[in-house]
């Protein structure tokens, strides 16, 4: 067995040592943060819990706009961050929204 081989073969060992010891938690975190879609609530309310996650909204005319949500105030939508625009932020009227997509799981 080569010098190198052996290197690799104990990093391999203390990265398996290292997701042993880990705690469970630190691997569930995602889940926990899991929200749900609610049909029973309004769109706002739907996009409010969703402040902070990364939403796709699809307008009413066709056109979807990808970005993380910042603010619901009113009827009005604050994305951040919008996907394929560096530096951009986008208000969107709730009332024009067709549907929402958000990763749940």
């Amino acid at each position: 067995m080569s010098s190198l081989q052996r290197k690799n073969l104990v990093i391999a060992g203390f990265l398996f040592l290292a997701l042993l010891a880990a705690p469970r938690g630190v691997f569930a975190a995602d889940a926990k943060e899991a929200v749900q879609l609610n049909a029973a609530s309004s769109m706002a309310d739907n996009l409010a819990a969703l402040t902070g996650k990364t939403v796709t909204v699809n307008i009413a005319g066709g056109q979807a706009v990808t970005g993380i949500v910042k603010n619901v105030k009113g009827n009005l939508l604050h994305l951040e961050k919008l996907s394929q625009k560096e530096f951009y932020d986008g208000l969107v009227n709730i009332d024009k929204i067709a549907s929402i997509e958000a990763r749940v799981r």
